[in-house]
């Protein structure tokens, strides 16, 4: 899969990967799906939110997964530069199928430091942020209503707080793992 377009000067939520497509009744009961993902970011000075999630049916589509606004350190990753990390990893697990389905979502995201880790000390390791089942980035999971009866985009979206030409996040690698 190519890289993705990156994502600055907008607080428009984007898709970071283009998106793949889930064959029409793939997802039945008990199905799960391992998501792996990795990037590069960068953020100007200030105050700086990053908002991913995972979608259903596209950017407009019903939210399975949200981290909510994740607060990133100012300067992290040179701005422009997009000199530091990012990774996801997240399980989709059907819990019943058809086109009223449900799914619960949920697992982590790490926002690394430009800085290299120094051993035996706590500093410049990362920031991880949750990615919790749902629509609203909260800390309960809850199951996602989605129709698993139809060809379904499955979309990665990202979303700054701050429009800023130095607020850069990009899609690097993508994979998703049928686990069953």
């Amino acid at each position: 899969m190519a890289a993705g377009t990156a994502i600055n000067t907008s607080t428009t939520e984007t898709i970071l990967f283009p998106n793949v497509t889930i064959p029409a009744n793939y997802m039945q009961d008990g199905r799960v799906l391992r998501i792996r993902a990795y990037g590069a970011y960068g953020t100007t000075t200030g105050s700086n939110t990053m908002r991913i999630r995972l979608r259903w049916g596209g950017v407009a589509g019903t939210s399975m997964a949200d981290s909510g606004a994740a607060v990133l350190t100012a300067s992290s990753g040179g701005g422009a530069s997009m000199t530091a990390l990012w990774s996801l990893n997240a399980i989709i697990q059907v819990r019943s199928n058809g086109s009223a389905g449900t799914a619960m979502t949920n697992g982590d995201i790490t926002f690394y430091s430009a800085t290299v880790p120094t051993g035996g000390t706590l500093a410049n390791y990362g920031m991880a942020a949750q990615l919790v089942s749902g629509a609203t980035g909260g800390s309960t999971p809850v199951v996602s209503t989605l129709d698993l009866t139809a060809d379904t985009a499955l979309s990665l979206t990202a979303t700054w707080g701050t429009s800023n030409a130095a607020n850069n996040i990009q899609g690097i690698q993508y994979t998703i793992e049928a686990l069953n």
